[in-house]
């Protein structure tokens, strides 16, 4: 008969109560750590994400204006204004090279004859068609109606872009268009609003883009409440919004565009600046600067009448480059 030992019954006993608790204790902390890990890569994951969807949307807002005043049109910038009291630009020369010689002869040419009655009658009556008009100012020495650029106020900036690509099929609509940057009213609030809406004052407003190309030669202004006007909230919880525009001959910022000489017709550049507040309830300020992407050369008439030598003034010789008035960039 095998002989009981009282050594064995205590090696095969188990874990005592202490060990079992240690164990738990030091399971809990290995479990608590982890959790405060994943939490914490859960709240940097959600506040990169809220901070990524804010910034998305001011840039969203901003490159839809870029795209706009990229192609901001003007014939003012390629051409000038129409004056009938001068000669005929297109009547008189066959000088294509613009070397003060007929290319069909060799021979100087000759000055611009006078524009006929019946031509200075066809332009009179098209310059008073489009001086009578709120969106243009004249006509060019081509005959292109001259966009009047409009910004009664700082916050207010409407101009005649030639950015339109989003044609339907069958539609009459013009890749010119008129568009208006301004502040619009608050939207309505939603449920989730609710958990940032007491760290966000009352009263913002909103950053508006109002489009038409469906008749862009229209006598009268953007009218926001016009069904045909579409309109597109590009940012909510604006505070300020300002418009400034380059004045080239002083070369400073200015926030009238009548106080810039040709201001209202053609522009160099204009900067914004936007104060709104993101969805976390933080005040975020952002300021840039736009350029159109038509060329910096200003241009001027130049007289079609010879001088000696058959070059005329501001013409080209030997390939050179046209002079450029003094004061230009």
């Amino acid at each position: 008969m095998r002989k009981f030992r009282s050594t064995s019954v205590f090696n095969d006993r188990g874990f005592t109560l202490l060990e079992i608790l240690i164990a738990i204790t030091l399971l809990a902390f290995i479990t608590i750590g982890v959790v405060s890990i994943t939490q914490n890569a859960a709240d940097t994951m959600d506040r990169t994400t809220e901070i990524n969807k804010n910034n998305l949307q001011v840039e969203t807002a901003l490159s839809r204006f870029e795209w706009d005043f990229s192609q901001i049109y003007s014939p003012l910038y390629f051409s000038t204004p129409l004056n009938i009291n001068t000669p005929d630009p297109y009547g008189a020369t066959n000088d294509a090279n613009m070397d003060g010689m007929d290319d069909s002869t060799g021979q100087p040419v000759k000055a611009a004859a006078a524009l006929s009655p019946a031509l200075q009658e066809y332009y009179q009556r098209l310059s008073q068609r489009f001086e009578q008009n709120e969106h243009f100012s004249g006509i060019s020495k081509e005959g292109l109606p001259i966009p009047r650029f409009y910004s009664p106020d700082k916050n207010l900036f409407e101009f005649f872009t030639s950015s339109n690509r989003r044609k339907i099929e069958n539609t009459r609509q013009s890749h010119f268009a008129w568009v208006r940057y301004t502040l619009g009213d608050p939207l309505p609030k939603r449920d989730e609003d609710n958990e940032n809406e007491k760290s966000i004052p009352q009263g913002l407003r909103t950053f508006v883009r109002y489009f038409s190309a469906d008749n862009p030669y229209d006598s009268k202004r953007l009218d926001s409440e016009n069904d045909n006007i579409k309109a597109a909230v590009l940012l909510e919880n604006v505070e300020s919004l300002e418009f400034q525009f380059w004045d080239a001959k002083t070369r400073k910022w200015e926030t009238n565009l009548k106080t810039i000489q040709g201001g209202e017709n053609s522009l160099r550049g204009v900067k914004i600046t936007l104060a709104w507040y993101d969805s976390t309830g933080n005040k975020r300020t952002v300021s840039r600067i736009y350029r159109n992407h038509w060329p910096m050369e200003v241009p001027v008439d130049t007289p079609t009448t010879p001088t000696p030598g058959g070059i005329p003034p501001g013409g080209k010789v030997n390939g050179d480059t046209p002079n450029r008035p003094s004061g230009t960039n």
